[in-house]
């Protein structure tokens, strides 16, 4: 009897009517997802870096921090070597330990700072990288890109007062050559910070594996150990050292025309160098490297780059 209602009439019609909106709309959306086309990579990159630099504009005071301690670790450093850079023997010392430290503070503290990087993004990545956003590579180069202002930044105060405080060649070639050099270190070390840090699941592990890897660069520097007595089993660490390549390159930098050291007759305990070529002699390093190492920075930043993103598709292999 309800059947043949008014009441039942019009719940039929509404169900009638709900069917066919359902039927229409999915025929709209199967048109729409057949004309929808996805961003182009460059588009999604731009968007993506353009988000990892707010992050780090709506920070500022991170990034003021972190000027700050450049400035205040240069100056601490700086006023620990004004006056003491002389064409004498002990100004010979007193240049490597100045080139040194530009070399470790561009070093180890870039390198550490970047292993909590992915371990803390991950799980926000893996969500916008299932639901479609955007590809791992768009994502590790955004990443990249958003972090070379600050690494050209900070080494730039930090060469600038330390060039000027320790008071090393004082022509233009050679420091912006100086600070060109350490710019490359920083990245090369922020890279294999990266590295590790897309590697290993956490910081604690990463940081088991980096410590002795970074005893190794440094031991094979050139400040320790003349690099052509390194024992045949080790010799090849100086080649991914690059602070090894860092600090031939400043050398060469502050000694190739140098031509008159002073010895001190009264003191027999120190060396007596004559020239800044006998001072790159002493470390076995040689004024021809000097692109050599220029452009083995360059390619030790591009392969710790590409082992890191290698690191990061496994991760994403290895969560899903």
């Amino acid at each position: 009897q309800f059947a043949v209602t008014d009441h039942a009439r019009e719940v039929e019609l509404q169900i009638s009517f709900q069917h066919q909106m359902g039927e229409a709309f999915d025929e709209i959306l199967d048109t729409n997802l057949k004309s929808y086309k996805k961003p182009l990579g460059i588009f999604k990159l731009w968007w993506l870096t353009s988000r990892c630099l707010l992050e780090v504009v709506r920070d500022p005071k991170l990034q003021q921090i972190r000027i700050i301690h450049k400035v205040a670790i240069a100056m601490m450093v700086g006023l620990c070597f004004v006056g003491s850079l002389e064409l004498t023997q002990s100004g010979v010392q007193a240049t490597q330990g100045a080139l040194f430290m530009l070399v470790t503070e561009n070093t180890f503290g870039p390198m550490y700072a970047t292993l909590n990087q992915f371990p803390a993004e991950l799980p926000l990545f893996l969500r916008h990288y299932r639901s479609g956003l955007y590809s791992p590579l768009v994502y590790y180069v955004a990443k990249t890109i958003a972090i070379i202002p600050g690494l050209v930044v900070e080494p730039a105060v930090f060469t600038g007062i330390l060039y000027w405080l320790v008071g090393l060649q004082d022509t233009l070639y050679a420091f912006l050559m100086t600070s060109f050099i350490v710019t490359l270190c920083i990245n090369v070390s922020t890279a294999c910070g990266c590295f590790f840090s897309a590697t290993f699941e956490s910081v604690p592990m990463a940081m088991a594996y980096l410590v002795p890897f970074d005893y190794s660069i440094m031991i094979t520097s050139g400040v320790f150990i003349k690099l052509n007595t390194l024992n045949p089993l080790v010799n090849w660490i100086q080649y991914i050292s690059w602070m090894m390549y860092t600090n031939e390159a400043m050398t060469i930098i502050q000694w190739q025309n140098i031509q008159n050291i002073t010895c001190d007759e009264g003191r027999p305990e120190l060396p007596c160098l004559h020239s800044g070529q006998e001072v790159l002699d002493r470390y076995s390093f040689s004024a021809d490297n000097l692109w050599r190492d220029i452009y083995a920075l360059c390619a030790l930043f591009t392969c710790f780059h590409v082992l890191a993103y290698l690191g990061l598709l496994r991760r994403i292999k290895h969560s899903s």
